[in-house]
């Protein structure tokens, strides 16, 4: 008999694998020790061969707690939480599912209807990244949001700034404003990059500038010609180093 009862509690004691195991039931009860004592048997032996077992019932919040504070989470995470958690925060994740995503999808268009659908798609991405991340961490078995579809995005006309309308922007510009207007305009720049461009980085003598502390998705350095009229705007004050703002020079 595996169960000995010490006290007032049954005691369960077996062997695995050679490996001797006494574990507690807690109880003094004999039917439900039995069924404590099972219980035990399999815990031990996922324990003994290194199976993880998944809690059902952890919550998305939960999954999201533990990613904020190990995942190392971006910014973009973090402002596409504060809408996921307040829709998922409650649910067991065992129980996502492509109707709650849609259910989601409508429910951000109920609170604000001019979203698009790319918005939504993107909140959507971040919380399956997060389970996909919760997977490698071993606290859920499986992402429900694997194969959760994602609304096909429309392609939306981007409006082209013409000449005239350029000319016309720059005509009314403070001197630093307009400076990083022709940065944007001549380089494709992102504002990021040109607040942070640096004077080491500019080589006048090549016309050249090197974005050493890119945004890009790879996060490369990369070279940019100078336009004549950016290099004009330059070469007016250029300095051995130190970081280059055009709204830090003078107004």
């Amino acid at each position: 008999m595996s169960l000995m009862k010490r006290g007032n509690v049954y005691w369960a004691y077996f062997y695995i694998d050679g490996v001797r195991f006494q574990r507690s039931t807690g109880t003094g009860n004999m039917r439900r020790a039995q069924t404590i004592e099972q219980q035990l048997r399999e815990e031990a032996n996922d324990e003994q061969h290194q199976v993880v077992r998944f809690d059902p019932r952890i919550t998305v919040a939960a999954v999201v707690a533990r990613f904020l504070a190990d995942g190392q989470p971006k910014s973009h995470h973090h402002y596409q939480l504060t809408t996921l958690v307040p829709f998922f925060g409650d649910t067991k994740v065992i129980r996502l599912n492509r109707n709650m995503a849609a259910d989601y999808r409508g429910w951000r268009k109920k609170v604000k209807p001019a979203i698009s659908d790319a918005s939504v798609n993107r909140a959507l991405s971040v919380l399956r990244h997060i389970l996909y991340w919760a997977v490698d961490e071993s606290l859920i078995k499986a992402n429900p949001m694997a194969r959760v579809p994602l609304t096909r995005e429309r392609r939306l006309k981007r409006p082209v700034m013409s000449v005239v309308e350029e000319e016309a922007l720059l005509a009314v510009l403070p001197g630093y404003l307009k400076r990083i207007v022709i940065a944007a305009l001549d380089t494709g720049m992102r504002r990021g990059e040109i607040l942070r461009q640096r004077w080491e980085d500019i080589d006048l003598s090549r016309k050249v500038l090197s974005v050493t502390r890119s945004k890009t998705a790879g996060g490369e350095a990369r070279e940019i010609p100078l336009s004549t009229r950016l290099y004009d705007l330059l070469a007016e004050g250029p300095k051995s180093e130190g970081p280059y703002s055009p709204a830090t020079e003078s107004r």
